[in-house]
């Protein structure tokens, strides 16, 4: 009876790893494919793909790497720069002040600043012009605007990661440092703030790549002038195709991913996209 109950066990295990694994596949083709079909539009020669494909050819590559896509994609890497370290030096303070608080009002406060990943961006982005107009200050649309606005929806992916860092630093530590005739700042600094880093450096990248890509919070703040790449990619398809767009998609997606596989080497994101603490 115990071998039987042993075996049915043993084949209910088997069976649900292999539907967990079959699951697994679905989930990363449905990731894949979409980017795999990009990738092939941008080294095809025809404008409009097809099955079978005709060929290879990088001809649309020339019209992709001008100052027309250039320039967009470097103001939206100084945008997304910008951003993120407002939102590390922001959200690292809050995130400190947060784990050291007792008060009652912690779950409020850290509720209202997790609030701008909870509304939709669209609404954040209207409320944000309506209060320029109201204050008669249009001219501040622009890249200075920007950064402050993506600067929001930073703030809260940099509380989460140093937070979760600062779980596994001990107050005490920073006591027995200041017990030692160390400053408040020197125990900080030599103590806790290294503690933090990979939390810091992990929340800024997360702040950076959200900024970079972000479409509904640049559709009303960007000037005629100075538009992020997301924004020039959309009036481009509002009017024409080509598949310089995919070429375009191409170079930003090769570089966020370079970017995030050298922050890799240095930091273990998936700690803190599970929550665990490093």
């Amino acid at each position: 009876m115990n071998s039987r109950m042993l075996r049915a066990a043993l084949r209910h295990r088997q069976t649900w790893t292999a539907l967990r694994g079959v699951l697994l596949v679905l989930i990363l083709a449905f990731i894949a494919v979409p980017m795999l079909m990009v990738v092939w539009t941008s080294i095809q020669p025809d404008t409009y793909p097809a099955f079978p494909p005709s060929g290879l050819s990088l001809r649309w590559w020339s019209a992709a790497l001008t100052r027309e896509w250039l320039l967009p994609m470097a103001l939206s890497a100084q945008v997304a720069l910008g951003s993120a370290v407002c939102a590390l030096v922001l959200g690292s303070a809050a995130a400190y002040a947060l784990t050291r608080g007792v008060g009652r009002g912690r779950r409020f406060l850290e509720g209202f600043l997790a609030a701008p990943l909870l509304l939709p961006e669209i609404v954040i982005s209207l409320a944000v012009v309506q209060l320029v107009s109201v204050l008669d200050a249009r001219r501040l649309i622009g890249p200075t605007l920007l950064v402050v606005t993506h600067a929001l929806i930073g703030i809260p992916f940099v509380l989460r990661t140093v937070g979760v860092s600062l779980l596994g630093v001990n107050p005490v530590w920073e006591r027995a440092a200041r017990d030692l005739g160390a400053s408040a700042w020197r125990a900080f600094h030599t103590v806790t703030l290294p503690l933090m880093r990979s939390g810091m450096f992990a929340g800024a990248l997360f702040a950076f790549i959200v900024s970079f890509n972000n479409v509904e919070l640049s559709l009303f703040l960007t000037s005629r002038d100075a538009n992020t790449l997301p924004i020039r990619l959309l009036q481009y398809m509002e009017y024409q195709y080509s598949p310089t767009l995919a070429c375009v998609a191409v170079t930003s997606v090769v570089g966020i991913c370079a970017i995030a596989g050298a922050a890799s080497r240095f930091v273990r994101l998936t700690d803190f996209i599970h929550g665990g603490s490093t």
